[in-house]
C-alpha cells in the first residue's frame, strides 16, 4: 500500500472519499448534502396519498430513533465521497491514542488512553472479521 499521484479527474472520482481533522468538522456542521434538483413532473401527481403519509408529519417509532443516526452518518460518508478533495486508495492506518503528546501522561491518562485504543482496537477487528 503506498500513495500514488492520481491526475485523471475521472479515476480521481473513483478513488475513496475521506477528510482530514479540519474537514471534519465541515462535514459534521453541513451535514448530508440537500437533494439534487429533479426535472420537473409533466404529469399530474398521482390523487393517491403517499406510503409515507401527509407531507409534514412523519410516524417515528422509538426505534426509529437510533436508526436516525446511522442514515445521518451514512449520509456524511455519502457527502465525502461526492465532494472530498482527499482522495485515496488505501486508508491510512490510525495513530494510536496520545502517540503525539509530547509529555509523560500520569496514571489515569494512561487508563484513559488504554480504553480508547482497546476500544479502537475492538473496531479494527470488527471491520476485518468479515474480509
Amino acid at each position: 500500500k503506498y500513495e500514488e499521484v492520481v491526475r485523471n479527474k475521472r479515476e480521481r472520482r473513483l478513488l475513496h472519499g475521506g477528510d482530514c481533522e479540519c474537514c471534519r468538522d465541515y462535514y459534521a456542521a453541513v451535514g448530508p448534502l440537500p437533494p439534487r434538483p429533479q426535472p420537473p413532473l409533466w404529469r399530474t401527481p398521482p390523487s393517491s396519498p403517499s406510503k409515507h403519509g401527509r407531507i409534514g408529519h412523519s410516524k417515528l417509532t422509538f426505534d426509529d430513533l437510533y436508526d436516525l443516526d446511522d442514515d445521518f452518518d451514512a449520509d456524511i460518508a455519502a457527502h465525502k465521497k461526492q465532494i472530498s478533495r482527499h482522495r485515496h486508495r488505501w486508508e491510512a492506518p490510525k495513530t494510536p491514542p496520545g502517540y503525539w503528546d509530547i509529555s509523560f501522561p500520569d496514571t489515569q491518562e494512561v487508563d484513559e488512553i488504554n480504553r480508547q485504543a482497546d476500544a479502537m482496537h475492538a473496531r479494527k477487528k470488527t471491520r476485518t472479521e468479515p474480509e
